[in-house]
């Protein structure tokens, strides 16, 4: 069993623990504002990317829908020819 300890003693040893519950705290904090900051630009790049491959999907699509279009009409005037 551990020795008694006067108030004086715990407040001491309170003190203590105190302070590295703070400094603790304050490197977590660090820690968890790094990690956000790093978390949004990866997630801002990958948005950016998704945007782009959104922006040329679309542009191919309008290519073969209007690639489509223009051999359904040449094929139409075939069968009417």
């Amino acid at each position: 069993m551990s020795k008694k300890e006067n108030i004086w003693e715990l407040i001491k040893r309170l003190d203590e623990q105190a302070g590295a519950f703070n400094m603790n705290l304050h490197k977590a904090n660090h820690l968890f504002d790094s990690a956000a900051k790093e978390t949004s630009r990866v997630m801002d790049k990958h948005q950016r990317d998704l945007h782009k491959t959104i922006v040329k999907l679309q542009k191919a699509l309008r290519k073969f829908s209007k690639e489509k279009d223009e051999k359904e009409k040449k094929g139409n005037k075939r069968a009417d020819g």
